[in-house]
């Protein structure tokens, strides 16, 4: 009787070690061990053997099984498959959403013009983050975060407007 105790109790803690969340990543891999903490603009996890809390990017991760088995979808791939697809390219502006992807080196344009109809920065900004789209995507790249951002705007005789982007382009 003690030993069919004992098997039980080690079944009981092999199924019990054994169950652990598990992140899906959007490049294929899995990640088991523990979700510490959920937010829409990260995840933080411990994996399986580690003690250390790292954060992980949402926008990396696919979806999250729990232990319990409910699973928690975090976020779509964005699939860039050539530069025809530029308009796809997400621009985000916290480092937090990009953690645990790769980056692919950062890239810089500006936008401008005078005596023009569309002196605003804004028209401008948009005109620089399409171009940043455009290379993002020629460089195979799924996401453009904005790690400097400058405007100027002169509404004087000859109106003129300037936009300046540089972002660090990131894929999975």
């Amino acid at each position: 009787m003690k030993k069919i105790l004992f098997l039980i109790a080690l079944l009981f803690n092999i199924l019990t070690v054994s169950a652990q969340d598990k992140v899906k990543f959007h490049n294929g891999n899995v990640g088991e061990g523990k979700v510490v903490e959920v937010t829409p603009q990260y995840v933080k996890f411990v994996y399986t053997g580690e003690d250390a809390v790292v954060m992980i990017g949402a926008l990396a991760i696919e979806n999250i099984t729990f232990k319990n088995g409910r699973v928690q979808e975090i976020s779509s791939k964005i699939e860039v498959k050539s530069s025809a697809d530029w308009e796809k390219v997400k621009i985000v502006h916290d480092k937090n959403e990009v953690f645990g992807m790769k980056s692919l080196g950062n890239v810089e344009k500006h936008s401008n013009g005078a005596w023009s109809l569309h002196t605003s920065t804004g028209h401008f900004m948009k005109k620089a983050q399409q171009k940043i789209q455009k290379e993002a995507a020629a460089k195979g790249a799924c996401i453009a975060l904005v790690v400097n951002e400058s405007t100027t705007e002169d509404k004087g005789f000859g109106s003129y407007a300037d936009s300046s982007l540089i972002c660090e382009l990131y894929t999975y």
